[in-house]
């Protein structure tokens, strides 16, 4: 029987992890029809990432260039007006909103004001409500949640948990915003360094429309002297 192939992917940065995903999934993918219609090339996917912050955190052939991905990291902000924008809803809402027994409990805040307490497996926080979101059709949140842990010598590792994303258009801008909000709302104040990030998704995809430029990407250079373009 036909199904998924689930990988493990070993970068050094994201821009690595990006390449080396792509040229994956166009190779190994399996071909399944989603719930829109079009066709994808779909894996189930484990990525870990050793250098999160090195340069360059956007691969030069990720199809979003720079200044819009500056724009979209806006999103990952406390003051972003995302109902102005037309969303139904946004990651960091969901991380400092989550609605629960009444109040919105700031998962954020509390994972930053929890980690000085000691090395911890509790340190998380989710998105998904289980109420709303099992039962619209199409606006549900893709990230599901984030795990943190202090692993001492001033160092952290993050976990982050994904049902759906969209890895040629998408996952790059993705990782950017989240390691951008991570760094200034939990590692920043805690003086942590992040030494290692595990990106985990159900559903790993490249779409139809997206395959003959997919096909393009090529792996970073040892040494990138690199221009955007």
């Amino acid at each position: 029987m036909k199904y998924p192939p689930t990988n493990l992917i070993q970068a050094v940065g994201l821009a690595d992890a990006w390449a080396q995903a792509v040229n994956f999934v166009m190779k190994n993918g399996m071909q399944i029809k989603t719930e829109y219609g079009p066709m994808s090339r779909d894996i189930c996917s484990v990525i870990e990432i050793r250098e999160p912050y090195t340069e360059p955190m956007l691969h030069p052939q990720f199809p979003t260039k720079e200044l819009h991905v500056k724009e979209y990291v806006k999103q990952w902000e406390r003051d972003y007006d995302w109902k102005k924008q037309g969303f139904e809803y946004n990651y960091m809402d969901r991380l400092i909103n989550y609605p629960s027994r009444g109040r919105d409990v700031d998962q954020l805040k509390a994972i930053r004001d929890l980690l000085p307490k000691g090395v911890s497996r509790r340190r998380q926080a989710i998105t998904w409500i289980p109420e709303r979101d099992l039962f619209v059709t199409e606006d549900q949140p893709c990230l599901q949640r984030l795990w943190v842990r202090a692993i001492g010598d001033g160092n952290a590792e993050m976990h982050c948990m994904w049902r759906s994303r969209d890895l040629f258009a998408a996952w790059n801008s993705n990782m950017v915003g989240l390691l951008t909000m991570i760094k200034r709302e939990v590692l920043e104040p805690n003086k942590l360094k992040l030494v290692k990030v595990v990106d985990f998704c159900n559903s790993l995809h490249i779409y139809e429309a997206d395959w003959e430029a997919a096909s393009m990407v090529k792996p970073l250079p040892k040494s990138p002297q690199m221009m955007r373009y």
